[in-house]
């Protein structure tokens, strides 16, 4: 059944909403004073308690927009046995844009497989509640898999431009399972996966210990909680670094000697060598009891193998399924995937442009070439009479890949038509791959939107559709966010990747803490992180540096590539001193925006464009042109420059051939972009000495609340996805990420001893380099030649 719900929570009315309760505090005179650094435990107003009925959604690297004439999403849901034997119903809220049709645009919820139920969309203007009862037995104990697809038509418009105006949003805080027991009734460790993640689909993890300068617990604290979120599907962790057992959401963690547990008032007090949980208000404490430090160290590393295993994986396979697309595992060469693996299902479709989208992850050393093809082959057809103009079009990671014409006027079947997809276009890490096929006929032209409801299918997709990988070269290159997070570092260190901080206080431990478990989440048990107090050596192998841009030293800085000058340009706060607002609670999203704006801007916060969404707020940002204003002196000067350079086509040639030469030998530093008034986070990588081999990795924000708020917004699937290059910068204003995407400097090898790889390596720096590569022909024909030579002028001439 539907209801319409008040729109005070769509995802583009929060930005709106945070604005305008903010403005309402300034215009009230309500100001959060700056004060010594305080942790962040109290509200400033009061806030309901969370409905512990309500189960939200884990957070997807895709997003909760569906757009577009057809669209999915899937979330991988572990229940417990006293949950799956409830009755339950899934409720979802959405926002859609004006121009979808309610007369022909649905969304329909599968459960394991099972079509459960089919509504019509009736969101625009205001958010639509949607609910699905779930009958007796279609939610199992474990694993389950929840899919939503969405059919939209557009009201007035039938051409392809138009289909890119339909759109829903998903409301993350308000879809999910509601059950009538809100009890978890937890048996086992993998039953930790039943916790519900937070309105954002954020799991909350909250490390206890008494001594915050003691690095060695709270290492071993994080590398529990890194196999626990691995194991358990977690895809957004946040975690909390604190000095008492207090009642929290999600996960609280305590490890200690009996001694040690009773001094941090622990709930439950095992005997040594034991763990317990214990099930509270809104969340779920493990305590982990041994000895001493040692045994401590013991047990902790058993966590998540042989009897004390963490993997969630019974349920059903549909689940199981899921969850591996949730947090992808690299894919190895010779891997063939259909798109069934990949989250995609048969489909016949007779709109105007279809897009099937699917992840593919690389390993961090994927070294990307045009030594090859990932070869996409197509199980489907196209009816008869479509346009010449209609086609297939692959992009990966949103640039054009390959594509292939529908010109037959009867229509085609096939079974394995071939596209080619270069490795070059695929990077290390997350990949996106879009499939989009327009299919438009003379019947568009006429616009009968409801006629169109009812015609036959005009594009068959089957999920048989495979991609064959082939074998690529494997070599790690750095700088690189995207390939260097992902794993890379652990193998640039060979194990043990530390994440230092300059002082020991809780915001910078919690940051470093969400950080260290989401780097270890990637390592898939390849490394493991440290967290240690201080500064790295210079030649330091993999080092993460995390603090706020007051406690880090222009030297750190630098090593990174970033410049103190700019940065402190940029967050020209009244104090750079580490000074917070008094009584932050970081989980509220007004006082998460309080703290943004007065971290980074003496502005007045109102007048920083913050009453948009993030895409009016993108939108807004005037282009910026790297030509002079015309007219001007300059432009008149550059245009008369480039007159004379043209006519001169010998030295513009020999400029052209002397920076390409150049480029072999000298790689030219790549140009920092500059900093939004919004910046809030930079994350930036570079040696500190060449010739030592450090390498390091600098987070760093304008405070060390600021800087913890926006480590865990960076964490977010969506987010983090979104890193690569030299640097990244996370604007919270408007929660766009922008990154510097240059060459890597240099590389380490990962597999030497394979005389196939280092060929595949070399032809893939051929394959970049092709003045090179002309050289070597050159130098080859020039040596045979003179071989030729010097074989031939001993014989002579011989005469008869």
């Amino acid at each position: 059944m539907t209801s319409p719900v008040r729109p005070t929570t769509s995802q583009a009315g929060v930005w709106l909403l945070r604005s305008t309760a903010l403005a309402a505090m300034l215009l009230a005179g309500v100001v959060l004073p700056a004060a010594a650094p305080v942790v962040a435990s109290e509200p400033v107003a009061s806030e309901p308690a969370p409905d512990r009925t309500f189960r939200p959604l884990p957070a997807l690297a895709g997003g909760l927009r569906l757009s577009g004439e057809s669209d999915h999403r899937e979330w991988p849901v572990y229940l417990t046995r006293t949950q799956a034997a409830q009755p339950g119903v899934f409720e979802l809220v959405l926002t859609s844009a004006v121009s979808v049709m309610p007369e022909g645009s649905t969304l329909r919820l599968a459960v394991n497989g099972q079509t459960l139920g089919e509504q019509p969309i009736k969101a625009f203007g205001q958010p639509q509640l949607l609910r699905f009862d779930l009958p007796p037995g279609a939610l199992q104990p474990g694993l389950n898999a929840l899919r939503l697809t969405v059919s939209q038509r557009h009201r007035v418009a039938c051409d392809t431009p138009s289909t890119y105006e339909l759109w829903s949003d998903i409301d993350p805080a308000r879809t999910g399972l509601r059950f009538a027991d809100a009890s978890l009734g937890l048996e086992t460790l993998p039953d930790l996966a039943a916790l519900a993640p937070d309105s954002r689909g954020a799991q909350r993890l909250r490390i206890v210990q008494g001594d915050l300068t003691d690095t060695l617990a709270l290492t071993r604290a994080v590398g529990v909680l890194t196999r626990i979120a691995r194991e358990t599907g977690i895809s957004h962790p946040i975690v909390e670094v604190s000095g008492s057992a207090r009642p929290a959401p999600g996960l609280t963690l305590i490890l200690g000697t009996p001694t040690e547990l009773r001094a941090l008032g622990s709930p439950a007090l095992p005997q040594p060598g034991n763990l317990t949980l214990v099930e509270g208000e809104g969340g779920v404490t493990l305590v982990v009891a041994e000895q001493d430090q040692d045994g401590l160290d013991a047990l902790a590393a058993r966590i998540g193998s042989g009897d004390l295993s963490l993997a969630a994986r019974s349920g059903s396979a549909d689940g199981a399924a899921a969850l591996d697309r949730l947090l992808p595992r690299p894919v190895e060469p010779g891997t063939t995937l259909t798109l069934a693996d990949l989250g995609a299902r048969t489909s016949e479709f007779n709109g105007r442009l279809q897009r099937t989208r699917f992840d593919l992850r690389l390993p961090d050393d994927f070294f990307p070439a045009e030594t090859g093809t990932i070869n996409l082959s197509l199980a489907g057809g196209y009816a008869a009479g479509l346009d010449p103009s209609s086609q297939i079009v692959v992009r990966v990671n949103g640039e054009v890949a390959a594509g292939l014409p529908l010109s037959d006027p009867a229509g085609d079947v096939f079974a394995d038509k071939v596209l080619r997809l270069s490795l070059k276009a695929f990077r290390p890490g997350l990949n996106s791959v879009e499939i989009t096929t327009q299919t438009e006929t003379a019947a568009d032209r006429q616009c009968d939107t409801l006629a169109a409801l009812h015609e036959p299918p005009r594009f068959l997709l089957v999920d048989e559709t495979r991609l064959d990988i082939p074998a690529y070269p494997r070599l790690l290159g750095l700088p690189s966010l995207n390939a260097s997070l992902t794993g890379g570092l652990a193998r640039k260190a060979g194990g043990d990747v530390p994440v230092y901080v300059p002082f020991a206080t809780p915001d910078m431990l919690s940051a470093a803490a969400t950080l260290a478990v989401r780097l270890g989440m990637d390592m898939d048990g390849q490394g493991s992180v440290s967290i240690r107090v201080g500064r790295p050596q210079p030649d330091e192998p993999a080092a993460v540096l995390v603090g706020a841009f007051g406690d880090l030293s222009p030297a750190a800085l630098a090593a990174a590539g970033l410049d103190a000058g700019r940065l402190r340009a940029a967050w020209s706060a009244p104090t750079l001193d580490g000074s917070t607002p008094q009584m932050v609670n970081a989980s509220n999203p007004l006082q998460r925006r309080v703290v943004s704006l007065q971290s980074i801007s003496r502005s007045d916060p109102v007048m920083t464009g913050s009453i948009r969404t993030p895409q009016e707020a993108a939108a807004a940002q005037p282009e910026r042109s790297l030509t002079a204003t015309p007219g001007s002196s300059d432009e008149v000067m550059q245009r008369w420059l480039q007159a004379h350079e043209d006519r001169d086509l010998l030295r513009s040639t020999l400029s052209r051939v002397e920076t390409a030469v150049t480029g072999l030998f000298v790689r030219p530093d790549s140009p920092r972009q500059p900093l939004t008034p919004g910046t809030t986070l930079v994350i930036a990588q570079g040696r500190p000495m060449a010739e030592t081999g450090g390498f390091w990795t600098v987070v760093t924000a304008p405070s060390p609340a600021a800087l913890s708020i926006a480590v865990e917004d960076i964490v977010a699937p969506g987010m983090w996805r979104q890193l690569a290059g030299h640097e990244a910068r996370y604007d919270m204003q408007t929660g766009l990420v922008t990154t510097d995407a240059g060459a890597p400097d240099f590389h380490v090898v990962t597999a030497p001893e394979s005389a196939a790889n280092w060929r595949l390596v070399a032809a893939g720096w051929l394959s970049g380099n092709p003045l090179a590569y002309a050289g070597l022909l050159l130098a080859a024909a020039l040596c045979l030649a003179l071989a030729t030579g010097r074989a031939l002028r001993p014989g002579g001439q011989v005469r008869s």
